[in-house]
C-alpha cells in the first residue's frame, strides 16, 4: 500500500485519480473530527467535502508530502472554526433550558460525544487529531501552530478533563440507579 507521500507525489505528477485514494483513506476521520468539532452531522459532511476540495487546490503548497495528514487536519480545523464563527447562536426560552441533574450524560448509553462537546474547542481539536487521525504530537503542533510541549500538555489536560466529566456522569448514573 502506497504511503500518503507517494500518493501525493503521484497526484502532483499528473495522476489526478490518485487523489481519490487520499480521500478514501482519510474521509472517515475527517468527517468524524468535523462532527466532534461542530456537533452537526450534516455540517460535518459538508465541511469534510470542502476540506478535501481545498486540499486538492492547495496540494502544490504542501512542502513535506509525508505530512499530508497533519496538513489536512489544519485545513479541517480552519474550516470548522469558520463554520462555528458563522453559525448563529441558538436562542432558547429560559423555560426550555434543561436543568442538569440525574439525567446528565451517561457514557454507557453513547453520550461520550456529548461529554466531548463540553471540552473547549482546542482540546477537542487536539484529541481528534491525536486519536481519530492518529497524528503524532509533532504533526499536531505543526497543524495547530503550537509547540510540541504545548500540544502534549493540552492533550494530557484534555484527557484528564474528559476523565473528570466521565466520572461525574458515572456518579450521576449510579445515583439515578440507586434512586429507583
Amino acid at each position: 500500500m502506497a504511503t500518503d507521500a507517494e500518493v501525493v507525489r503521484r497526484v502532483l505528477a499528473g495522476d489526478a485519480d490518485a487523489y481519490a485514494l487520499l480521500v478514501q483513506r482519510h474521509q472517515s476521520a475527517v468527517i468524524a473530527s468535523a462532527h466532534h468539532l461542530t456537533g452537526d452531522a450534516e455540517a460535518a459532511r459538508d465541511i469534510a467535502q470542502d476540506t478535501f476540495v481545498d486540499a486538492w487546490r492547495q496540494l502544490r503548497q504542501l512542502r513535506n508530502h509525508a505530512a499530508f495528514s497533519g496538513w489536512l487536519v489544519g485545513i479541517l480545523r480552519n474550516k470548522c472554526r469558520a463554520w462555528l464563527a458563522r453559525r448563529q447562536p441558538e436562542t432558547v426560552p429560559l423555560d426550555d433550558v434543561p436543568v442538569p441533574g440525574v439525567s446528565d450524560p451517561d457514557p454507557d448509553t453513547g453520550d461520550v460525544a456529548e461529554l466531548l462537546g463540553m471540552l473547549p474547542t482546542t482540546d477537542r481539536e487536539i484529541l481528534a487529531a491525536r486519536f481519530l487521525h492518529e497524528l503524532s504530537y509533532a504533526e499536531i503542533a505543526d497543524a495547530m501552530e503550537m509547540t510540541v510541549g504545548a500540544v502534549r500538555t493540552r492533550c494530557c489536560r484534555a484527557r484528564q478533563h474528559l476523565r473528570e466529566l466521565l466520572s461525574v456522569a458515572d456518579g450521576a448514573a449510579a445515583r439515578s440507579g440507586d434512586a429507583r
